[in-house]
């Protein structure tokens, strides 16, 4: 089964395009078949906001390329920014994190456990790249101070330089462009306007502090001008969303064959034993699933019955040990109810676990334990007769 690590194309949708609903996806395997149920349309709502207003370049970010946000994340660690000293690795960079989400695809499918791994070490990188050099709030720029530029030659010592953090294009920056394009001839005024100042940090102590656009795709929380939420944001989202993921309509397989569940472990989930012991009775008084005048088990009435009944599952311990027993691990989501597809023999041996049935030797035929108790009274009875009619 192809999971949520395949669920992010390169439209970015997490669900069919144009799909803004609670998706619900068979689940089919050796031992259980059911639904699926996650709010794909939800992630896939913040993940399109996000795409949109990462679809900016140009001016709106303060460079005078076309280059597009989105493109500048995915090549984090790759492309050299005017008077960048510090280069980051491919692997640490923002665009190793793209990479990771858009291998999910739009198509199909579950959402696997795998899935969720993937996206805590989605979560995980982000954690590890914030406030770090790699963030790109911490990209370290040096822009020559524009007073020690010799306008003649355009030359300046290695110390006349200001450090900056997060953007390059400051104020600064713009007279240098100025003073160096007066010295070249051309006399070209910079076009772009110094960038919003929120957007870089001057001097040393400034890491950690400048919120540029890279930095709002990465890690804003509401407060990005640029681009609102983050990918950090959106994937803490999506983790709340998987939490919230369920299994509907599940039945589960429980013969002989070992293919399932055995009635073992249907004992142990509390739904299931309430139900066998109300149809068992107590020791001493049958239950309606017994045979009031034979004592016995009525096998083909309470096999219809078992399959028809709904139980219930409650709690994570619940869910999670059918799953475990049950074939499921792989598949995320919590149980809520479960229907049983078991065999006839399976729900005798319900009976029996209980400890007020049992089943004769050699035959397929369970009965109350409260008929052995009538046949001691018999046997008694008769002895007494005969020893009345010796003596």
């Amino acid at each position: 089964m192809m999971g949520l690590r395949k669920k992010i194309g390169r439209n970015g949708c997490v669900a069919k395009k144009g799909s803004k609903k609670k998706a619900s996806r068979p689940i089919k395997g050796r031992g259980y078949a059911g639904i699926q149920e996650f709010d794909y349309g939800k992630f896939q709502q913040m993940f399109d906001a996000w795409k949109t207003q990462c679809n900016v370049g140009g001016s709106k970010l303060g460079v005078t390329s076309g280059t597009k946000l989105i493109d500048l994340i995915k090549n984090h660690g790759v492309v050299a920014r005017p008077y960048t000293k510090n280069k980051v690795s491919r692997t640490e960079g923002a665009g190793s994190i793209v990479e990771m989400l858009e291998e999910w695809d739009n198509d199909a499918a579950i959402l696997e456990e795998v899935d969720l791994e993937a996206l805590d070490d989605v979560i995980k990188a982000l954690d590890n790249m914030r406030d770090s050099d790699t963030d790109p709030r911490n990209i370290r720029f040096t822009v020559p101070v524009p007073s020690e530029i010799d306008e003649d030659t355009g030359d300046y010592d290695d110390d006349d330089v200001t450090i900056v953090y997060g953007h390059y294009r400051t104020p600064d920056y713009n007279k240098v462009r100025e003073i160096l394009s007066s010295v070249s001839g051309r006399e070209k005024k910079e076009t772009i306007s110094p960038v919003n100042s929120s957007w870089y940090a001057i001097g040393s102590d400034g890491k950690n502090t400048a919120k540029p656009p890279m930095w709002q795709a990465l890690f804003a929380n509401g407060d990005g001008d640029v681009v609102k939420y983050g990918l950090y944001y959106i994937c803490q989202e999506a983790k709340k969303l998987t939490k919230k993921a369920t299994i509907t309509n599940l039945k589960l397989k429980v013969d002989d064959e070992g293919d399932g569940l055995l009635a073992a472990d249907l004992i142990k989930i509390p739904s299931v034993k309430r139900w066998v012991d109300s149809k068992v009775g107590t020791m001493t008084s049958p239950g309606p699933g017994i045979n009031k005048k034979t004592l016995h088990w009525m096998d083909r009435p309470m096999y219809r019955e078992a399959i028809n009944e709904k139980f219930a599952v409650a709690g994570l311990n619940q869910s999670e040990f059918l799953k475990r027993e049950g074939g499921l691990d792989e598949i995320a989501g919590t149980i809520k109810t479960f229907q049983l597809n078991i065999s006839r023999r399976q729900v005798r041996k319900l009976a029996t676990l209980t400890g007020k049935c049992k089943k004769y030797p050699g035959r397929d035929v369970v009965y109350h334990v409260s008929k052995d108790v009538e046949k001691k009274k018999e046997v008694k009875k008769s002895w007494e007769q005969i020893i009345g009619k010796t003596f």
